[in-house]
């Protein structure tokens, strides 16, 4: 029998080496992804607030009023059409929100997409709209994962930005238009 010593191959020692320094580009490269994916969420909370803040202004100019009719929060004793136009934008259930905001807004012809939210929510709905000044002024928010100073500082400006009811103080909205 023949021994062939010149045979070649790895190892097993320099494929731990090779699979350690893949796992760690990886890794870096996921890091790198998430923040990437942060700031597009972020984005992505920003334009929708921008077109839901545009049909909002439609909708004011038709009626004279941010109350969207049938829209947002309602008692659940009360009418179903009684609804405030208040609450979570793009949330319905028929009962205590009847009719999403963003709905009313795409039967109104003002919006291309019903139901529109939080690219990251899963739990409940993240986009708020509060109505002040006897429903001639308004503020739609949502949570930003990176806010800067002056959108948490904006926040606690607009309709509602502050109180115990707040949307800064009690539902930790950072970022507000108009």
């Amino acid at each position: 029998m023949q021994s062939n010593k010149n045979q070649t191959g790895f190892t097993l020692i320099e494929l731990l080496v090779v699979i350690a320094i893949i796992g760690l580009l990886s890794s870096v490269v996921l890091v790198a992804l998430n923040g990437a994916r942060i700031k597009a969420r972020d984005v992505r909370r920003r334009a929708d607030l921008k077109q839901i803040s545009t049909a909002l202004e439609f909708y004011f100019d038709k009626y004279g009023t941010y109350k969207t009719l049938g829209g947002g929060w309602r008692s659940v004793f009360a009418d179903p059409t009684s609804a405030c136009g208040c609450g979570w934008l793009g949330y319905q259930d028929g009962g205590s929100y009847p009719l999403a905001v963003t709905q009313v807004l795409k039967n109104e012809g003002f919006m291309a997409t019903p139901l529109v939210d939080d690219p990251n929510t899963t739990k409940r709905p993240g986009y708020m709209i509060y109505l002040c000044d006897n429903d001639k002024s308004y503020s739609i928010s949502a949570t930003l994962e990176k806010p800067t100073v002056d959108d948490i500082a904006h926040v606690q400006t607009v309709c509602n930005g502050t109180g115990a009811n707040s949307i800064y103080t009690n539902y930790g909205k950072n970022f507000a238009l108009p």
